[in-house]
């Protein structure tokens, strides 16, 4: 079952998510970004108010990366590699965000177990560690991912959020619950 979220539902979740911002944030952002990273499609919207400006897709899911580039439970280093250049490339796309004026956001079931981790907001110092254990393990240390969401789809789910919050800037995510 796909956990790709429709245009209209991704609109009123955005419209949930800036309004939790607002309320969470004393010097609420200029903008608003809401990241959804689905089963076999990576959604960005991003605005301000209620509504989104941009909203922009990717062919870029966690299912969709396990299954095209992770031949094992534990990806080998190998794997990983070619995946981090295609989602590299992909991410490119998207172009440059403002992040200095936006907040990031997301309520991806995908970033839910990551989230149960290290509680609702993360960084990308804790990003970068998760996907250093990622890498340990890679290489023949299986115990690095003790404590961490396991499989190949949650492996694809921090290699994607790292590769987005590294290339595009942003300092943190904050995952709430499906609205």
């Amino acid at each position: 079952m796909s956990n790709d979220r429709l245009s209209a539902e991704l609109e009123s979740d955005f419209a949930a998510v800036a309004r939790m911002a607002a309320q969470v944030d004393s010097q609420p952002a200029a903008f608003t970004t809401l990241l959804q990273i689905g089963d076999e499609h990576l959604v960005v919207l991003s605005g301000s108010g209620g509504k989104p400006d941009t909203v922009q897709q990717l062919d870029l899911g966690a299912a969709r990366v396990a299954r095209n580039f992770f031949r094992h439970d534990l990806p080998t280093s190998r794997e990983i590699e070619r995946a981090i250049d295609f989602v590299e490339d992909e991410i490119m796309r998207l172009g440059n965000a403002d992040v200095a004026t936006t907040t990031l956001w997301s309520i991806s079931a995908a970033l839910q177990a990551w989230a149960s981790v290290s509680g609702p907001t993360m960084t990308i110092e804790t990003v970068e560690q998760w996907f250093q254990r990622l890498a340990a393990a890679s290489l023949g240390q299986p115990g690095a991912m003790q404590g961490l969401p396991a499989g190949p789809e949650a492996a694809a789910t921090l290699l994607i959020l790292r590769e987005f919050m590294h290339h595009l800037g942003h300092p943190a995510i904050t995952v709430a619950a499906a609205v």
